[in-house]
């Protein structure tokens, strides 16, 4: 009969940016090689559609061995799941603020005056990515993409706490103790670290 579909042009809203938000330069500028431990982090949050809800998962890298030296769990994406992140990298790592650069999108969790007095405590560089750019933040980005390609998406529907429990296992006992890197002259983290 001669009908035919209209499509319509699809359009993607993005958030509004609060004027008072403050960012980063892009220090970081996509120089993912770094010679020594403690002096690049980077870090993202994924998010888990879980029974109960979402579950939220913050990670920080360091880019010297792609090792993830924090990590946290959370059902609400803040600058609190942030700052529990860093305390916990900071805990183990005991790195050299003023050597250290933080690496990260603009997200609110990460523009929060909170989260970045905490780096100004301890004199670390903040650098972020440019808006609406992954590629900037493309360590943290592969990481999660591994995370859920390699093992969240082989469990099924699981709960918040099973989540969180997953995510350990796949952190602690495979992604930095198992798991080979072709950036690492396929070692995993733990064995690069220990070698070099």
């Amino acid at each position: 009969m001669g009908y035919r579909s209209r499509a319509c042009k699809r359009s993607f809203g993005r958030a509004a940016s609060k004027s008072n938000a403050i960012s980063a330069f892009n220090l970081l500028n996509r120089e993912f090689n770094v010679d020594d431990p403690n002096r690049v982090w980077v870090s993202d949050i994924t998010q888990v559609r879980c029974l109960d809800g979402w579950q939220y998962l913050c990670v920080v890298l360091d880019l010297y061995s792609r090792k993830v030296v924090g990590w946290g769990t959370s059902k609400i994406n803040n600058a609190d799941l942030v700052i529990k992140t860093l305390n916990r990298a900071w805990k183990i790592r005991k790195p050299d603020g003023n050597k250290l650069l933080f690496h990260s999108d603009q997200g609110t969790q990460y523009t929060a005056e909170n989260t970045l007095l905490w780096h100004h405590k301890r004199n670390i560089t903040v650098s972020m990515s440019r808006k609406g750019n992954c590629w900037d933040n493309a360590c943290a980005e592969s990481f999660f993409a591994q995370y859920k390609k390699e093992w969240m998406s082989n469990l099924g529907e699981i709960s918040r706490q099973q989540m969180t429990t997953q995510s350990r296992l796949y952190i602690v006992n495979y992604y930095n103790s198992v798991r080979k890197h072709g950036a690492l002259d396929g070692v995993s983290p733990n064995a690069f670290e220990l070698i070099n």
